[in-house]
């Protein structure tokens, strides 16, 4: 254990942590800018012109879904 320890201590033993903890925290960073995403059936985009075209159609059911439970709503509320 000492041996270890002493180990640590040392000048190429701090360096050879500093480096498996620089590398253990590189492996666990998410990948930032990448731009791909999955449509409807499961295949991934990576195309500009793709990517941005199931954002819209995303985007547009989302709308469509929030303005039809404010219908439901809505008419729920006038009925009472």
């Amino acid at each position: 254990m000492q041996e270890l320890v002493n180990e640590l201590e040392s000048t190429a033993g701090k360096k050879n942590v500093y480096r498996v903890v620089k590398q253990m925290t590189k492996c666990r960073q998410d990948v930032v800018g990448v731009n791909c995403v999955k449509d409807a059936n499961g295949k991934v985009l990576v195309e500009n012109h793709q990517v941005k075209e199931e954002w819209r159609k995303t985007v547009i059911q989302i709308l469509r879904a929030e303005i039809n439970t404010k219908a439901v709503v809505n008419t729920a509320i006038t009925r009472t």
